[in-house]
């Protein structure tokens, strides 16, 4: 094993066996699984020599975990795609870590077949970048994945460089992160740097649709590939129109960027119309601003407030919906408008189209302006043959470009050697089955 003390790395996990658990962040219990004495001693060498393909994912924080084990409330969508992605490949055969935390070290767990190490740096803990990369060695990744700006993504990179045999790719999660100096609002004198590095280190840059790798640099773009975000399912029928019970219906982590007051606006514009409005607010969200919108929301009558809602209770409100209406001012590819897709619900966005799919593909209206906006919405509520025909185009397209088979076809693309659509030995290719 080349690198730093693995031997007290993973004594230092067998030293703490007993106080392995699901820490206490939202992880269901019923999807962890601790491991044993000899998981542990045994990680290291049998990773070496198995004949599945090894994947690293790394994701600050502790959101992905509150994935994996259940609990989507809190997540944005590039943590939900990380634990999306490391479940279903786990799923098919691959051998599957993901380093977390904050800058904090010690636990392991295996919560939904991913085994998952608190190891994810952090500045005020010097000792943290030390364990981040004895936790890559120990799993010594065919696959670094990375998905989020964070300043240690060039250890990621030097790590990749240093092991022959690991490539390191780096997923854009937002179309600002295209560029270094858009993919941070503070301290751009020390993070933009830094990121530039890391992009430069990646083997793969992994783009969510055509547009984002226009806006790379023109030294980076030969390294761009696309790969498509993942639908866990997709439903055989559209949802029914006439049993809908929400006409329009905003769902996202409530940012400043998501400009959920030009929802609020639009259902105090449309009265006849029934608006429902999920998610929770992020803690960048001042208090003013939220009691404000908290306020506004609760005094109309035909709009409904659920706050965060785990992903079955999503996919149920959006199953009882007519549209899907995004307000946001920059995204990447949102989870949502797939999500939408999946169950034949058709989106109406006021300014994102990523990478043109909505109107290429005929899946709802990009408005543009706000007031053009409020007669789309209306529009499409109340045409049943539109919407029926825009949702049944939009379960096929994410059928199509959005399947678990798609994304691993583009993986394999992006990287040449690796076969990440089933574990070799396996007897067949696990797809993503209609639901």
């Amino acid at each position: 094993m080349h690198g730093i003390g693995s031997g007290t790395w993973v004594n230092s996990w067998i030293g703490i066996k007993d106080s392995i658990h699901a820490p206490g962040f939202g992880v269901d219990r019923a999807h962890c699984l601790p491991l044993t004495d000899g998981d542990q001693l045994s990680m290291r060498y049998r990773l070496s020599r198995s004949r599945t393909l090894r994947w690293c994912f790394v994701s600050p924080g502790y959101r992905s975990t509150q994935v994996l084990g259940g609990d989507t409330r809190s997540s944005g969508g590039a943590e939900a795609q990380i634990a999306h992605l490391a479940t279903a490949l786990a799923g098919l055969g691959h051998e599957v870590g993901l380093i977390y935390g904050d800058g904090q070290s010690g636990s392991l767990i295996k919560i939904s077949g991913v085994t998952c190490i608190e190891a994810a740096p952090a500045w005020r803990s010097p000792a943290s970048l030390p364990a981040f990369w004895r936790a890559m060695d120990m799993l010594r990744p065919d696959v670094l994945y990375a998905r989020l700006p964070t300043d240690f993504l060039c250890l990621m990179g030097l790590f990749a460089k240093c092991h022959r045999d690991t490539r390191f790719m780096y997923a854009l999660a937002h179309d600002l992160h295209c560029s270094p100096w858009t993919a941070y609002d503070h301290k751009k004198w020390l993070h933009a740097p830094l990121f530039s590095l890391a992009l430069r280190s990646a083997d793969v840059i992994a783009v969510q649709h055509c547009q984002q790798s226009a806006s790379l640099n023109p030294h980076l773009r030969e390294r761009a590939a696309h790969v498509p975000n993942l639908v866990r399912s997709v439903r055989e029928y559209p949802r029914v129109y006439d049993t809908t019970t929400i006409d329009a219906i905003w769902i996202a982590k409530i940012r400043t960027s998501k400009q959920l007051h030009l929802f609020v606006d639009l259902a105090e514009a449309l009265p006849r119309l029934r608006f429902a409005v999920v998610g929770g607010f992020d803690p960048t969200v001042g208090s003013t601003i939220q009691a404000a919108l908290e306020q506004r929301m609760s005094s109309l009558e035909n709009l409904i407030f659920y706050g965060p809602q785990r992903d079955d209770k999503v996919l149920s409100l959006l199953s009882e919906s007519k549209i899907l209406v995004n307000t946001s001012c920059d995204e990447g590819f949102p989870n949502t408008m797939l999500e939408a897709w999946s169950v034949g619900v058709p989106v109406v966005s006021l300014s994102v189209d990523p990478g043109g799919v909505i109107e290429q593909e005929g899946m709802g209206f990009v408005s543009g302006t706000v007031t053009q906006l409020v007669h789309d919405v209306d529009a499409l509520a109340r045409t049943k043959a539109l919407n029926q025909k825009y949702g049944e185009v939009a379960l096929s397209y994410v059928r199509r470009q959005h399947s678990l088979k798609a994304v691993c076809q583009a993986l394999e693309g992006a990287l040449p050697g690796l076969r990440s659509g089933f574990a070799p030995g396996q007897e067949r290719h696990v797809t993503v089955e209609d639901g």
